[in-house]
C-alpha cells in the first residue's frame, strides 16, 4: 500500500519528469548543465548529449564484467539514453521509469533496438520482473532524486528479489559531505541501536515560486554500506566523487 507521503512524491516527481516535448525531455531533464542550458543549437546539443552518454556509460560499467548473455535492468531509465548502448552489449535490456512521457519518448528512441523493452512503474517497485531473472541492475541519476527513505529501501528489497544469485547491482546516489566528529559518533551509536538517521533531501526550485524537496536523500558511505548489507547486498567497490563531487557509485552483489 502506498503511503500518503509516497503518493505525493510520486505525483510531484511525475509532474516534473513528464516533459511536454522531446527537446525538453532530452536537454532540460535528462541532460541539463550550464553548457547544455546555454545553447539551443541542435548539433551542439547532440554532441554534448553523446559526450555525456559516453562518460556516464564508462562510470556505469566500471567494475562490471558485462556479458553478452546477460539480462540487464535500469531503474529510472528515462527515454533510454544508457539503455541503448547497454542493450547492444547484452542479451536483453529492460528499463523502468515512473514517467508516462519518458516511456513514450523512449519507445520511439529505442525503436531500432529489438532487445530493449520499457515499462512504466510506480516509483518504488519492480512488479512484473520475475524473481532471480536479472544479471545486472543499475541506476544513474535516479536514486539522487528519491526524497523518501521508504522509496530507496523498497527498491533495494526489489533489487535483491529480481537479481540472480551473485548478480550485480550498480547504483549512483548522493553522498553525505564530511561531517563533524560529534555527528559521526552519534551515527555510530544510532547504527548500534538500529535507529539509523539519514540526511536530506535538498530543496530545488522546479519553477518560479515552487520549491520542492527534490535533491534526494544523502548517505554517508558507511551508512550506505550498512543499508545495502541489511537488504542482502555485499559491497564490492565504492567510488566517491566519480563524475561529480557529491556522487557515490557503488557496485554490490546479491549475497
Amino acid at each position: 500500500m502506498l503511503t500518503r507521503q509516497h503518493e505525493q512524491w510520486l505525483q510531484d516527481t511525475r509532474r516534473f519528469w513528464d516533459a511536454g516535448t522531446l527537446f525538453e525531455a532530452k536537454y532540460r531533464r535528462i541532460c541539463s548543465d550550464p553548457d547544455i542550458d546555454a545553447t539551443s543549437d541542435e548539433r551542439e546539443l547532440e554532441s554534448l548529449w553523446e559526450k555525456r552518454t559516453t562518460d556516464e556509460l564508462a562510470h556505469l560499467l566500471e567494475s562490471i564484467p558485462l556479458q553478452s548473455d546477460w539480462t540487464c535492468l535500469e531503474i529510472g531509465c528515462g527515454l533510454g539514453r544508457l539503455l541503448k548502448p547497454i542493450a547492444r552489449r547484452c542479451r536483453k535490456a529492460i528499463g523502468v521509469d515512473l514517467s508516462h512521457e519518458m516511456i513514450a519518448f523512449g519507445r520511439d528512441y529505442l525503436s531500432d533496438v529489438p532487445n530493449a523493452e520499457l515499462h512504466l512503474n510506480d516509483g518504488r517497485t519492480l512488479s512484473g520482473i520475475p524473481d532471480e531473472s536479472i544479471d545486472l541492475v543499475y541506476s544513474h541519476l535516479a536514486f539522487q532524486h528519491m526524497t523518501l527513505c521508504e522509496v530507496v529501501e523498497s527498491y533495494l528489497t526489489e533489487i535483491v528479489r529480481v537479481l540472480k544469485p551473485d548478480g550485480y547491482c550498480r547504483i549512483q546516489c548522493w553522498r553525505e559531505a564530511e561531517m563533524p566528529a560529534v555527528q559521526r559518533l552519534k551515527n555510530i551509536a544510532r547504527a548500534t541501536l538500529q535507529v539509523e538517521r539519514y540526511h536530506g533531501p535538498r530543496c530545488w526550485k522546479w519553477s518560479p515560486g515552487r520549491e520542492v524537496r527534490f535533491g534526494g536523500v544523502t548517505f554517508h558511505p558507511r551508512q550506505w554500506r550498512r543499508l545495502l548489507a541489511r537488504h542482502g547486498l555485499r559491497v564490492v567497490s565504492m567510488q566517491l566523487g566519480l563524475g561529480h563531487d557529491y556522487w557515490m557509485w557503488t557496485t554490490s552483489r546479491r549475497k
